[in-house]
């Protein structure tokens, strides 16, 4: 699949989540597609989707069991944001749209980097909210996505 994802977990089941992810889509100015209501616009016409799967979906569990003893709650759902297509300028969109989903949600957002986060970077997510470290990659809870979405090397995987 084409595009950039990001996934949020949260420990709130799909079916309270939902309306939550489908009010923040409208937040963020997208509208849903009347043909199938899956597929969300901007109003520069990039398509978003959003899917709504178990935790374990497509992580490995044993990551799920670490994200859960930091939230001290069971992952119930993970949600996935997706842009169709490599456009630099809808990053941004997405990640305040997994941040704000994060939020309300109480979840964490999966991010990957382009190369390994700095010792830097990492200490400010940390500063700014909680962070976990897997790899090359980590869990942010919501004000360390905030972190992340205002921070000048700001970048989504695609």
């Amino acid at each position: 699949m084409a595009g950039t994802a990001l996934s949020v977990f949260t420990p709130y089941l799909s079916e309270r989540v939902e309306p939550i992810v489908v009010a923040e889509f409208g937040v963020v100015g997208m509208t849903r597609n009347a043909d199938d209501p899956r597929f969300w616009h901007s109003a520069d016409g990039p398509p978003y989707r959003y899917s709504l799967d178990r935790p374990d979906h497509e992580t490995d569990p044993s990551e799920i069991e670490i994200v859960e003893q930091a939230a001290g709650r069971t992952m119930h759902c993970d949600i996935g944001l997706h842009i169709f297509v490599s456009d630099l300028t809808g990053r941004p969109v997405l990640g305040s749209l997994a941040q704000r989903i994060a939020e309300k949600t109480e979840g964490w957002v999966f991010v990957e980097f382009e190369s390994p986060p700095s010792a830097s970077l990492l200490e400010h997510f940390e500063r700014n909210g909680r962070c976990i470290r897997v790899e090359d990659y980590v869990y942010l809870d919501a004000p360390a996505m905030a972190a992340w979405c205002a921070h000048p090397a700001f970048h989504l995987v695609k």
